[in-house]
């Protein structure tokens, strides 16, 4: 879906520098206008979907013609005119990323599902699990995602736990997450928009969202909504490739994700207890006898000592133990290691 943006700004220096960063996001069009005479011609003869305006050139009164939606960027220095008060704003000096972002945000709520033309290429779901916690479960799911990053894979890192951790590694910024995003689900808004204004990058193909906002979020949702979430998001044909982040409860939620994933990497953690667990896992024919056949293993926190378990469950790789490295430091060093290769065999 293509939006066409129209820019207006009497600060041409600032309509440079707004437009050199706007021009590299796809889907936008984007129309210049320094000048309101110029700007009132083009409202009148074309249609925008947005415009995007400073108050020195346009009043915010004057007849959109087949515009859409108008949004002030709002000098706070200046204050807001009259005439625009009850017009959405963004504000004029922070990050253009963010400008963005919000901007697209604002849109979905106007462009309803119509209005999204959803993707059509492959997504590929892997889910990590394991039923013992402390397993390192979160790091090995970010180490493949940064791995698939760095194959030229668009990734997106999704967390279901109630309690979660990967802002070790990627920083929450915003406002809005997860919770945004499944407060959206059935209200009409363009789904793959509202993503996109949400998204936040670790690194050249790597993107995530902020995560929920309280555990209550994540235990309030279904397993029908988890599901219906991952599937808008492979919808948006964004991704290649969407990691999920599950928690340890073994529960309706957890199988309903599994159902649609076509990877799940269990990660086991040496010792009695992680080993008794993983075998009362492994033991519970239901779950394996439906998904066992997408099912792999992953050794973590490897000590040459894990015990083998009766099960046709193929594992395919290990993680050695590491000395006084935080987690950030780690994730680094394991996605850059030539002998983690585990990652080849989920692709």
């Amino acid at each position: 879906m293509m939006i066409r943006m129209a820019i207006a700004d009497s600060n041409e220096e600032y309509i440079q520098r707004l437009v050199s960063v706007l021009e590299d996001y796809e889907g936008l069009t984007l129309s210049v206008y320094t000048q309101t005479q110029a700007l009132e011609t083009a409202l009148a003869t074309r249609k925008f979907d947005i415009i995007l305006f400073d108050a020195s050139i346009y009043d915010g009164q004057t007849a959109l013609g087949r515009s859409s939606l108008a949004i002030l960027l709002l000098d706070e220095s200046k204050g807001v005119p009259e005439s625009c008060r009850d017009l959405p704003k963004v504000r004029k000096y922070q990050r253009i990323s963010r400008i963005y972002q919000q901007v697209i945000e604002l849109y979905a709520e106007i462009a309803g599902e119509t209005g999204s033309v959803l993707g059509q290429k492959s997504v590929s779901l892997i889910t990590f699990y394991s039923p013992v916690g402390g397993s390192g479960k979160t790091t090995a799911a970010l180490v493949t995602a940064t791995k698939l990053a760095r194959k030229g894979l668009n990734t997106l890192y999704v967390n279901f736990e109630e309690i979660a951790s990967e802002d070790c590694y990627l920083p929450q910024t915003g406002d809005k997450g997860m919770s945004e995003v499944a407060a959206s689900l059935g209200s009409g808004v363009n789904f793959k928009m509202k993503i996109q204004s949400l998204l936040q990058t670790k690194m050249e193909n790597l993107v995530y969202i902020n995560h929920f906002d309280s555990p209550n979020d994540v235990e309030e949702l279904s397993g029908e909504e988890m599901t219906e979430l991952l599937d808008q998001m492979s919808k948006t044909g964004i991704f290649d490739y969407i990691v999920v982040d599950m928690g340890v409860a073994l529960n309706q939620k957890l199988l309903s994700v599994f159902e649609i994933s076509q990877k799940i990497v269990l990660v086991e953690r040496p010792g009695s207890i992680g080993a008794k667990k993983m075998e009362r896992f492994l033991s519970q024919a239901h779950i394996i006898n439906n998904y066992g056949r997408k099912m792999c293993r992953l050794l973590n926190f490897d000590n040459g000592h894990a015990p083998e378990f009766d099960t046709e469950i193929p594992r395919i790789g290990r993680i050695g133990t590491a000395q006084n490295m935080d987690c950030a430091q780690l994730i680094g060093a394991l996605a850059n290691s030539s002998s983690i290769h585990f990652v080849s065999e989920l692709i």
